[in-house]
């Protein structure tokens, strides 16, 4: 029996794609196995990650046009921050001079490695850098040792050092002289040289030296200005930057591998990589991990609940796979509008398995259903695709534009996220209404369901029997129901006030990161140390003096790091006092070293008759005890040398102090040459500074960087906005990282929430134009609301704040929680009944649910807490969504089907026809 043809546009359209993949399956199958293999190669050969928050923020900002503007003046990339811990600061230097040696050799990977201040690195107007008193002083000091200086100059290496004390104990005179004066000042130095010495050959790694600072007493003190360290030099700093910001990614995965070979030369220490390019990267990183993990069990449990809902493989494994090839077209279509993911949008894959294979639920409940009537697998694909196919692309365009309102809000991130997956629903939606019902017409399960049909519809009728009653409840007494849900929603206002809003982005980050971990040490070994500055630029010195004598006034601030200071003050007295000091430095000029082998045998005979020298001096000195203890240190000392070099073999001994001696008699005369070296005709310049400090603190174009740094922990909200507050009060262009991260997550949260406000009103109009009634959308919108409300009522009672992460969820859960509605209301406008669990829309809208519960839920195995509290409030969300949508709308449904109302949907009528015949059940 023939029956006219569908007169509605959607129902003609479904209608044509019913018989097209009925009659000609091939077109539907190969090519699209073809384009998804297609997609995945594209895909791994241009999509990038960027791992920088720069790729989130779109540059039409005013605060963000500020931050390229300053990162085009001043070019130079972000501090790679390697800080290094322990209550021993010799362990502590040696791990610095060690790495530091490493990170210069790699200049492909690095650049403006900093980890000491000293002469040879600052240039030829390096000690115009020091303070006035501390040239004094150096002077001081050089006059005082200048007689010990002159014993050490005619000294080649370590065996012609100790023969030269040996000499000078031996023709030491009682009375005081100035040898006598010189080989008591050599004392601690020499104690420090043998110690090293020791140390080296215990050490594996090519020794550094013991620096100049060892020949001179308070050697020690001096070393530490000459580092950076802070905590009394409990905690010693390195600070790198990548070559270039495409190799970030590169550079820390490098570095990581330097400190790893450092430490096992220096065991002991406590030692991180912290700065911001590290945290982007680790953020990047472990989102991956936690998405690809993610992705893999909201799979493995979607496909386990729709096997477990149907009692079945065959079908769920279709759809499982149509959903892969899906997830492939995405990857395409992200590659090719996008061209890259960031730490928003690389969790797309777990969110779209959890939605996306909601469209083959419920193509695949109502085909089961009909041939489980006796009708043809035409007739049951025909009426499938008609009846659910207009659900299911309600429901895929309404989700859809959920995500697409993203892309009309001023983030970037959003924007791309709503773009991916706005695009990625209608694509998954390709194969799910073309690939599965091909798929759903091969295979045993169909005859099954026509042998078995009265079976299986016993069976069936069973479980919706049990459905049946279970809904009665709320069915019979609608308005106790809706006083129910009224009275729990009231209770959810009460906690969900509470819930706030977390701006800190270390929150989020996996607990017990290294990068956040040692950041927080930086902080807390000094009152104003921090990796994070503000950024002022100055046009002018005058103007760079006005402003840093304001802005250190501010209670805010801690300190300003910047040149300034140097490049304006008055160096007269300086360049007098850098002469003086270079006319000493004149009168010591060493000989060659020795680049020999170190002689074992010789040096054990020198080091002999040094121990045996000290003791004889310590006798004689016990009315001196300071003397005294002098000399039994460095007995001590050449006593651990000498059982060390028994110990070693003499093969391994010679070259390992072979190294030592050169790396030390090399620092020497480089020093000392740097110091006669040194400019004392004029004041420092611009041009004079070196070139990591010329790169960071003065631009391209002239202009001066001041380095600002806060008191107080500006990850915090509060203490950003006062930060920030106090600083755009004196120049309304400051910029650096605590601007980008204080004004990125405020206009974060505004998007999301516009986002929200966007995907509510399209959802509105889309559900409008598909039951042409203004009560169905406020019906449809209805398991939103409450489910909502419930949802931050449960995070407000579990102290869960919304964050730049999970805020995602206001828009989301409106798209996802609305399609429960649009079902319900499809299926009471075909039959006009408010029963659902027991119809096969029930099972679907709660299989669907299910399998969208796990795919947020899988996030919650995430390390990245961000990720992972999206995932946690996803799922809570989509959770109480459905309770709602399958309690409470039946129960207003029927409360209002009793009074008449209903909905006409033109659809119904429409698909009545489009079969060409009626077959009997």
């Amino acid at each position: 029996m023939s029956a006219p043809q569908p007169r509605s546009v959607t129902s003609r359209v479904l209608f044509w794609l019913s018989e097209a993949l009925y009659n000609h399956r091939p077109w539907f199958l190969y090519p699209q196995i073809l384009l998804a293999a297609v997609c995945i190669v594209y895909t791994v050969e241009k999509l990038e990650f960027l791992t920088s928050r720069d790729a989130l923020v779109g540059g039409e900002k005013k605060y963000h046009r500020d931050y390229l503007r300053f990162k085009e003046e001043f070019p130079v990339q972000d501090d790679l921050v390697v800080v290094v811990e322990s209550e021993n600061t010799e362990k502590n230097r040696q791990f610095v001079e060690r790495l530091g040696a490493k990170l210069g050799a790699e200049t492909n990977l690095f650049t403006s490695v900093f980890y000491k201040g000293d002469l040879t690195t600052m240039g030829p107007k390096a000690m115009l850098f020091l303070p006035e008193d501390a040239l004094k002083d150096l002077l001081h000091t050089l006059q005082e040792y200048k007689p010990f200086l002159l014993q050490f100059t005619r000294a080649t290496n370590l065996i012609s050092l100790f023969d030269l004390v040996n000499n000078q104990f031996r023709t030491a005179r009682r009375e005081e002289n100035e040898q006598n004066t010189a080989l008591v000042k050599a004392l601690p130095a020499l104690e420090r040289i043998i110690a090293q010495a020791a140390d080296a050959l215990a050490r594996p790694g090519n020794p550094p030296s013991p620096g100049v600072n060892a020949l001179f007493e308070g050697g020690k003190e001096a070393e530490q200005q000459m580092y950076i360290t802070f905590g009394n030099g409990r905690v010693y700093m390195v600070t790198a930057q990548a070559v270039s910001e495409s190799l970030n990614e590169n550079a820390v995965k490098r570095m990581r591998e330097l400190l790893g070979a450092t430490q096992l030369e220096v065991p002991g220490l406590n030692v991180g990589l912290t700065g911001e390019p590290v945290l982007e990267v680790d953020e990047m990183e472990q989102s991956k991990r936690d998405t690809a993990l993610a992705s893999i069990v909201s799979l493995v449990a979607v496909a386990l609940i729709f096997i477990y809902g149907y009692n079945e493989t065959g079908r769920p494994i279709k759809a499982t796979l149509c959903l892969l090839v899906g997830l492939a077209y995405t990857m395409g279509f992200t590659t090719l509008t996008v061209g890259h993911l960031n730490i928003l949008t690389i969790t797309f894959v777990p969110i779209l398995i959890g939605l996306a294979i909601d469209f083959g639920v419920h193509l695949i409940t109502r085909y089961e259903e009909e041939l489980r009537h006796g009708r043809s697998e035409r007739y049951a694909l025909e009426k499938a695709i008609v009846f659910t196919g207009v659900g299911i692309f309600t429901g895929a365009f309404t989700t859809a534009g959920a995500f697409f309102a993203m892309a009309a809000t001023d983030f970037k991130g959003i924007r791309e996220m709503g773009i991916i997956c706005g695009g990625g629903m209608l694509v998954c939606l390709a194969p799910m209404m073309t690939l599965l019902p091909v798929l759903l017409l091969r295979g045993r399960q169909n005859v099954l369901d026509h042998q078995l049909g009265p079976a299986l519809g016993r069976q069936a009728a069973v479980a919706l029997d049990r459905r049946a009653r279970i809904e009665n409840i709320w069915l019979r007494g609608p308005a106790i129901v809706i006083g129910l849900i009224a009275g729990l929603s009231a209770l959810a206002l009460i906690p969900a006030r509470r819930v706030k809003f977390d701006y800190n982005l270390l929150h989020m980050q996996s607990a017990g990161l290294p990068a956040v971990v040692f950041q927080d040490k930086l902080i807390q070994s000094s009152t104003n140390r921090s990796v994070l500055f503000a950024a002022v630029v100055a046009d002018s010195l005058p103007k760079a003096n006005d402003l840093i004598a304001r802005m250190t006034n501010l209670p805010s601030v801690a300190r300003v790091e910047t040149m300034v200071d140097y490049l304006t003050e008055d160096q007269t007295g300086k360049l007098a006092l850098l002469s003086e000091v270079k006319g000493v430095a004149e009168e010591i000029h060493f000989r060659p070293m020795d680049a020999s082998p170190v002689n074992i045998a010789e040096l054990g005979r020198s080091l002999f008759s040094l121990h045996g020298y000290c003791g004889l001096a310590a006798k004689e000195t016990k009315e001196d005890p300071p003397l005294h203890q002098e000399l039994l240190a460095l007995q001590k000392a050449v006593s651990n040398l000498r059982s060390r070099l028994l110990m070693a073999s003499t093969a391994d001994a010679s070259h390992k102090l072979a190294e030592f001696q050169q790396a030390l008699f090399k620092d020497v005369r480089d020093t000392f040459q740097s110091i006669r070296n040194q400019d004392d005709h004029e004041r420092l310049r611009d041009a004079d500074l070196p070139p990591a400090l010329h790169n960071r603190f003065i631009g391209i174009h002239g202009k001066y960087l001041i380095q600002v740094y806060p008191k107080k922990d500006v990850w915090e909200r509060k203490e950003q906005e006062e930060f920030i507050t106090e600083l755009r009060s004196l120049d309304k262009d400051v910029t650096g990282t605590p601007i980008e991260l204080y004004e990125y997550t405020g206009l974060l949260k505004k998007s999301f929430e516009q986002a929200a406000w966007y995907s509510l009103g399209a959802i509105a109009i889309l559900v409008f134009v598909h039951f042409r009634k203004i009560s169905a959308v406020a019906l449809s919108l209805l398991p939103v609301g409450v489910g909502s409300l419930w949802m931050v009522g449960i995070m407000g009672l579990f102290h869960i704040p919304f964050n730049p992460a999970n805020v995602m969820t206001l828009p989301l859960i409106i798209g996802i929680g609305v399609t429960n509605g649009i079902h319900i209301l499809n299926r009471f406008a075909e039959e006009h009944h408010p029963s659902i669990l027991a119809r096969s829309t029930g099972k679907a809208v709660l299989v669907s649910g299910l399998t969208a519960i796990a795919g947020f839920g899988s996030l919650i195995l995430a390390q990245h807490r961000g990720i992972r509290s999206l995932g946690l409030i996803m799922a809570t969300g989509v959770t109480t969504c459905m309770v709602v949508g399958l309690t409470l709308l039946p129960a207003i449904l029927n409360f209002l089907n009793e009074r008449g109302w209903t909905i006409q949907k033109t659809q119904r009528d429409n698909a009545r026809s489009t079969l060409g015949r009626e077959e009997p059940r």
